[in-house]
């Protein structure tokens, strides 16, 4: 008879769930290494593309763009008032109420574009890294290694449960103790001494992921996109702590809690956020990680339902 196999479920309250320590061995293929690198290349490209196009002008140079509209809104707005009677105080007004009006629609189209950009951005992440940990943490070498079978009564259901959210992945990644190797800070920022304490060129130190920069900032773009799509709150509290820069006030108070909303005013300095810098910090996080590497996981095992393997 073959060993019999328990299966991974997520029960809780079920007298026949135990926890237990589930080791897996993940492997990162290097077709995948490749496709989720690239994409940060098109998602850069394709950003600076649409600003150039679309936005470079409003923010660099605004005075040919506000050009643009006096002569759209003098060929928009009719000309009534009599020229011997009335000074056009109120025709010229309507002239510069469209023109204000029309810039600050455009600028408040460049903020949606940056801060719905960042959005994908992390979103992009969230779901190559959630696909992947699925991919491996599921397939039949690990299932047979630990004599269990992964099942997904509602896969739907059960999928959009699996790390969720960015908490949720942080402790796996933790839990399962994953590093980076990262540059020695001797090699990195004492190269002059790296041969007096017998460094090797290219040698590096063990990292835990969650505690590296790039973790960090990759942290940063999710409490950017949360405090976008939800305004005041626990992200916006957190991304204040550690970027009190990127949020605009009159005096003390942030725009984002005196206008309630985060998309229909501009009160994020978008100006001061750059795609770039998230970016690359993804396809780094891809770049560093390794080939091969495992751990641990605490997980509910259903010990009733037995079948041979």
């Amino acid at each position: 008879m073959g060993k019999k196999k328990h299966k991974c479920t997520c029960r809780p309250q079920d007298p026949n769930i135990e926890k237990r320590n589930v080791y897996f061995n993940l492997y990162f293929n290097p077709y995948y290494k490749e496709t989720f690198t690239r994409i940060y290349d098109v998602l850069i490209d394709t950003h600076n593309r649409t600003y150039e196009s679309m936005y470079k002008d409003l923010k660099e140079n605004p005075e040919k763009i506000a050009e643009s509209y006096f002569k759209e809104a003098n060929e928009t707005i009719p000309s009534n008032y009599n020229y011997e009677y009335d000074d056009g105080s109120e025709y010229y007004e309507q002239i510069e109420s469209y023109v204000v009006d029309r810039m600050q629609e455009q600028s408040l189209m460049h903020y949606q574009f940056e801060l719905m950009s960042l959005s994908n951005l992390y979103q992009v992440f969230e779901q190559q890294l959630r696909k992947w940990l699925f991919e491996e943490m599921t397939n039949h070498h690990n299932e047979y290694i630990n004599q269990i079978e992964f099942t997904l009564i509602n896969e739907e259901k059960d999928y959009g449960e699996f790390y969720s959210q960015f908490g949720a992945l942080r402790s796996v990644l933790q839990e399962m103790k994953l590093t980076f190797t990262m540059p020695s800070p001797i090699a990195s920022d004492l190269p002059e001494w790296a041969d007096l304490f017998g460094v090797i060129e290219d040698s590096g130190i063990e990292v835990p992921i969650v505690e590296t920069e790039i973790w960090e900032t990759i942290r940063e773009c999710n409490l950017l996109s949360n405090t976008f799509k939800h305004g005041s709150g626990p992200s916006a509290i957190s991304l204040y702590k550690i970027r009190p820069e990127y949020f605009e006030k009159v005096n003390k108070t942030k725009l984002m809690n005196l206008y309630r909303t985060t998309n229909m005013e501009e009160v994020l300095s978008v100006d001061k956020i750059s795609f770039e810098k998230y970016a690359n910090a993804m396809k780094n996080f891809w770049e560093k990680l390794k080939t091969n590497q495992g751990g641990s996981v605490k997980l509910d095992i259903d010990i009733s339902t037995e079948q041979e393997a």
